[in-house]
């Protein structure tokens, strides 16, 4: 990657690519209004500010029941709304990842309307 473009940055040395969203926009709060949507089954859902990438990590929780799982997600100030969707999309398991990304975002932008 090339040190021209200030919208994206390489993460480490497994070439992940990360996309830089220089808007501002409380992105903890959007992740938390994507999980009530989302409404992912059976997992407890902890979300933090992170520094450097977006990171989603994920356990089994036996309190839950069989099945029941806990995540962690660390969103730093730069991601976008679309990366944010996207992990919150998959962490939930949704059958259509792109439609349910393409309803998180319309949902935010009638909110914010």
């Amino acid at each position: 990657m090339r040190q021209r473009d200030a919208h994206h940055v390489e993460i480490d040395r497994q070439r992940h690519v990360e996309y830089r969203d220089p808007s501002e926009f409380d992105r903890i709060a959007f992740a938390m209004r994507a999980l009530d949507r989302l409404r992912p089954k059976r997992m407890t859902v902890a979300v933090y500010p992170a520094l450097a990438s977006l990171r989603v990590e994920r356990g089994s929780n036996l309190q839950r029941g069989e099945g029941g799982s806990w995540a962690m997600v660390g969103i730093p100030p730069h991601a976008s709304r679309e990366h944010i969707a996207y992990a919150l999309a998959e962490l939930a398991g949704v059958e259509s990842v792109p439609y349910a990304v393409q309803s998180l975002l319309a949902a935010d932008r009638n909110a914010g309307a």
